[in-house]
Parts: structure tokens; sequence; C-alpha cells
């Protein structure tokens, strides 16, 4: 590693490259800053970050809290690098805050120190939380992984002639708050509540947690119907509660806005909608394909269908990346898509709480006549990865 002062993107490994790939576009984006930069992976990378002396590290931003777990001679890294220092939040805090035993260090650490930080791509939880969290918490929407084929010589790039179908990428099924397979919200919430619950309320959550104008955050639903604060959510016999109901929530909100797709042809990529599903006219279960290769695949469909449905504020990557593809992107509403500024003629919103994504998807024609798709070049200048770390480095 050189010895001129870097910022360092931690990492750690996950299958399909979803977590790795975003450190290395981060380091990226930082070089194009004018700022050395370096994606490292924990566990396997930790003798060469030990090597480096306290003020050769100018900055460090963690890809969620579990890189922070492995310790430099029993030191914090937070502590062993006195810089700026903040963790990139890629799921709800309430997951972190009770799966990852150094969130919770991490958080008490930044209450005594503003160096410290934390950064979501979506604001919904900053926003409930965060004023009553004395951390400094900032928001930092994902970036696009576009990946264009610049033309040879004077001739320009073959657009891909899309397939006439629709695509998935994402697993279901393996959400974190431990469902049991077919088990009611009902009676997933007494068994999670365990007796603190009456049958009165738990019909109550039931009802609040599934209505068509359920709030888009089951844990913000739960805490408020309870008449708790905001930071009781954070608290550890509150939290197991709160995962169980927002994971069951996810799984449900993705697999009604798919089973309204039935009678469509869909491709999906990612594990467990077959087993969920089971057979449905039109779906074909491809397999996988890893977080490099979503760009490149993408343009070979009419259309992709995304869901953010725990999310207030804020979209996934996949959505940029499609839409600076020029590939249409079917999507959850959400108040970040008024932030990303996105083309509308790319774009086909559905209600999470009651998707009828069929009719809507018909409507548009995109099956009837697929349209090669053309990348964006005002898109891959505003959302590429050097574009927010510029927006990281002056916040």
């Amino acid at each position: 590693m050189s010895a001129a002062p870097v910022f360092l993107v931690l990492a750690f490994d996950h299958p399909l490259r979803a977590v790795e790939s975003v450190a290395e576009r981060m380091a990226a984006g930082l070089a194009c800053q004018g700022v050395p930069a370096r994606a490292c992976s924990l566990p396997r990378d930790a003798a060469e970050i030990a090597a480096l002396a306290p003020g050769q590290v100018a900055g460090v931003l963690s890809l969620g809290p579990l890189p922070l777990s492995v310790r430099l001679d029993g030191q914090p890294l937070w502590e062993r690098f006195p810089c700026r220092f903040d963790i990139f939040l890629l799921d709800a805090p309430i997951y972190d805050m009770a799966r990852v035993p150094v969130m919770r260090e991490y958080v008490a650490a930044a209450q005594r120190s503003r160096r410290l930080g934390l950064l979501s791509p979506e604001t919904g939880y900053r926003d409930w939380i965060g004023e009553a969290l004395p951390v400094r918490w900032g928001h930092l929407p994902f970036g696009s992984f576009a990946s264009v084929a610049l033309p040879a010589g004077e001739a320009p790039a073959e657009p891909v002639v899309p397939q006439p179908r629709l695509c998935v990428i994402g697993t279901v099924g393996s959400e974190l708050g431990g469902a049991q397979p077919g088990e009611t919200l009902s009676d997933l919430l007494g068994r999670v509540f365990a007796g603190r619950l009456d049958g009165a309320g738990r019909q109550h959550l039931d009802q609040l947690l599934r209505s068509p104008q359920a709030d888009p955050l089951p844990a913000r639903a739960i805490v408020q119907a309870l008449g708790l604060s905001p930071l009781r959510a954070l608290q550890a016999d509150l939290l197991p509660v709160l995962i169980a109901a927002d994971s069951w929530v996810k799984r449900e909100r993705r697999l009604q806005a798919v089973r309204s797709l039935a009678g469509l042809p869909v491709d999906f990529f990612g594990s467990g909608w077959e087993a969920l599903l089971g057979e449905v006219p039109g779906f074909r279960h491809v397999g996988q394909v890893n977080h490099d290769d979503i760009a490149r695949l993408l343009p070979h469909y009419a259309a992709l269908v995304n869901f953010d449905p725990n999310w207030d504020g804020g979209v996934h990557d996949r959505v940029y990346t499609a839409t600076a593809m020029g590939v249409p992107v079917i999507t959850n509403e959400n108040s970040g898509l008024a932030a990303a500024a996105l083309p509308d003629e790319l774009l086909l919103r559905y209600d999470a709480n009651r998707p009828a994504l069929r009719p809507l998807v018909e409507a548009r024609g995109w099956l009837a006549a697929p349209t090669p798709a053309r990348p964006r070049a005002e898109l891959l200048a505003r959302h590429n990865w050097a574009t927010r770390m510029g927006q990281w480095l002056t916040a």
C-alpha cells in the first residue's frame, strides 16, 4: 500500500460480489475526485490495513458495520485511525443493531464524537430516528453501475435488441427476521411478542401493517402504535419483534408484486422465488447473476422489476443502473424517485401495498414493442459514483 494518505473503503465477502463491487466503485469514485483510495475486504486484507500507520489513512467508509468486527491488536478500527469515519448502511439499521454486535459499540462511540457517522442510501430511518439519536447521520444515495460499450473507431456500438420479457433480480425467502414457512403475520406477532401483546393488540398491528395505507416502514408503524419513542426501536428487547415484522412485510410485498404479473413473461434471477411462487404461467427461474454483470444483462430485457418495499426515501442501485443504461424500470412509489429526477418515460410506479402490475405494464406497451436501450448521458453523469463520492467529501 502507498505511504501517501489514503481513503479506505471497507467491504466483506458476500455472495455474487454484491458488496465488494460497491466498494470498488466507491474507491474509483474517490480516485476521480483526486483522492487516493483503496477498496479492501475484511478479514482478508486485515494484515495490509494493519501495516498502515494511523496518519496514513485520511478517511474510512465501511459498507455496513460487519467489516468493523475486525480489530487490530484488539483495537476498534475507528480508534486505530483517528480520521473521518462513516458506515454506509446497506440495510435498515434495525438489522445491524440486532445482528452485528459491533454496531452498538460504534453507535455509542459516535454519540461521543462527530468524527464518526452514519450514511443511509434512504432517508426514512434517518428522518424518523435521527433527530432523537445524537449521531452525525447523512444521506448518500446509491450510484449507478452502468456498463457502456464504447464505439470502436467511428462506428457506433450497436444496441442490444431486448427480448419481450421482464426481469426480476433479487432473492426472497431468506429475510433475516426468522419468519417460519407459511406463518401468518398475526401468528408471527404472537410468537415474537411472547405474551407481551394481547389478542386485540395483535389484531390491531396485523391490520395496521397489512392496510392499503400501511407505513412504508413497518418498524415505525409498530413503535408509534405502541406509543413508544423512536429510540426504543434500537433497544435490544424490541429489535427481534421489529425485524421479524419488517421481514415478513418485505417478503409479502415482493410476492404480491410479482404475483400481480402472472401471465406476463418474466425471468427471475435470484433464489427463493420458485419455492414460494410455485409454477406460474410465463415465469422462468433462470439462476443467479453477479452484481458486476447486472448492467450487461438489463438491456436484454424490455424492463426491470425493482422492489424497495420497506424503504421510504431512497431506491436501490438497480434503479440507477437500469435508467442510466436506458432500460425502463417498474418500481414501487417512493419519495426517493422525485429526488433522483429520473425520466418519466423510463419509470412505471406502483403502490407497494396494492400492487396491480400487469395492467400497468400492458398499458405501457413495453412488451409488445421492446425498444433497444440507449445509455442516457445525463443520468450517467448525475448518478455515477464519482458524483456520489464528491457529495460525501463535501458533506
